[in-house]
């Protein structure tokens, strides 16, 4: 009787996860849809939109299996078995196309999928059997009883995914530090989403790692495959979420004029240092006099053409004068317009983020980072700081 109840338990839950599994693959399929039609940014949108279709169809597939439909349809097994091996290129590609403003993959670029050509073309005869074949090499797999060649694929392709996924974070983290030497407000266009995706992605390349192992040891693998599924799901809820949350997430690179200076180590400048002090004297005077960082949208090449000069002289002047970018440079002019302004009497009214909006950030949450990383305490505790002074 015992058995019985958790046989029906642990089917109650075989149904929740599978429905939840099928909704997740639905709603990745939708959202490649949404993708595939997307005029802005086409290149990039076909990359993703590819990532997910993939990510659903390997969802769906754990239905197709946990049911067992593959008896009632055993062609359709095998189908997804290279998809793995997908991910790590696609969303490499995708944070390259979106971070550098290319529009068209290059020739090149196909390189990149040699590893799931290949593992279709040795796969291929077992793809292309009959069905009663197909089912008797699952029975197989599941007995550990299989051509070496796949333990071979299921060891290189989480192995290939955590490396394409630090090229990944590497390009995430070289995109968001090169746009703080053009812009003061970077929310709208840092890629920190996908710097979240790819932290998701290095969970799940770790359970894939950890079915390996288990494989190798002949170990139980239920609960370890779950772990996979669930969080598979999760990131594309994820991707959904933040398409709704945050359309930026497929802005157009056109509409990002990047002008990355910041590795740039100006040795052929023709900036000599009277100059270069000139334009910093220009700069310094023109921040207290027109206070140009009130400005949601400044950039370095607004600024520059406030000052009559390049963008390029302006971030030399900004990097080897002043010692800052050009993002730190601003706001902390911005910080220490918002301390003024707090104790205006005037600004007594005024909550802590209209103020803040006020002197020229555009967000809470940079707000409140900045503040902390000029001053050490948060915008809260500065205010009382300053309340408790003795006047």
């Amino acid at each position: 009787m015992i058995n019985l109840r958790k046989d029906n338990k642990a089917q109650i839950m075989n149904e929740i996860f599978n429905t939840l599994y099928l909704l997740a693959a639905l709603q990745g399929v939708l959202l490649s849809v949404f993708l595939f039609t997307k005029k802005q940014n086409h290149t990039a949108n076909l990359v993703l939109a590819v990532a997910t279709l993939a990510l659903s169809i390997e969802l769906a597939a754990v239905v197709y299996y946990s049911k067992g439909w593959y008896r009632l349809y055993p062609h359709l097994m095998g189908f997804s078995y290279p998809f793995p091996a997908l991910y790590g290129p696609l969303f490499y590609l995708y944070a390259r196309l979106i971070s550098k403003r290319q529009k068209h993959l290059s020739a090149i670029d196909i390189l990149h999928f040699i590893p799931v050509l290949a593992i279709y073309c040795i796969t291929a005869p077992v793809f292309f059997s009959s069905g009663e074949e197909k089912i008797a090499f699952l029975n197989n797999m599941l007995l550990n009883i299989h051509d070496p060649i796949y333990s071979v694929f299921d060891n290189f392709i989480p192995v290939q995914g955590i490396i394409y996924t630090i090229l990944t974070i590497k390009v995430v983290v070289g995109y968001n530090r090169s746009i703080k030497d053009t812009y003061s407000n970077i929310d709208l266009i840092n890629l920190n989403w996908l710097k979240y995706l790819t932290f998701g992605m290095i969970i799940i390349w770790s359970i894939v790692a950890l079915i390996s192992i288990a494989y190798l040891f002949r170990l139980h693998l239920g609960i370890i495959t779950a772990l996979l599924n669930i969080p598979l799901s999760i990131l594309i809820y994820s991707i959904g979420y933040m398409g709704l949350k945050q359309p930026e997430i497929f802005i157009d690179p056109s509409l990002i004029s990047l002008q990355s200076v910041s590795n740039v180590k100006y040795r052929r400048s023709g900036l000599n240092d009277e100059s270069a002090e000139e334009i910093k004297r220009k700069l310094l005077a023109l921040m207290l006099s027109d206070k140009p960082f009130l400005s949601h949208d400044l950039t370095l090449q607004k600024l520059a053409d406030r000052l009559k000069t390049s963008s390029h002289n302006l971030s030399e002047v900004i990097n080897t004068k002043i010692h800052q970018s050009y993002y730190d440079l601003i706001n902390q002019y911005r910080v220490e317009e918002f301390k003024n302004r707090l104790t205006d009497p005037e600004n007594e009214r005024y909550n802590l983020l209209s103020i803040a909006f006020d002197s020229g950030f555009q967000s809470k949450g940079t707000f409140n980072s900045i503040f902390k990383k000029f001053t050490g305490m948060t915008p809260s505790e500065y205010k009382a700081k300053i309340n408790s002074a003795p006047k």
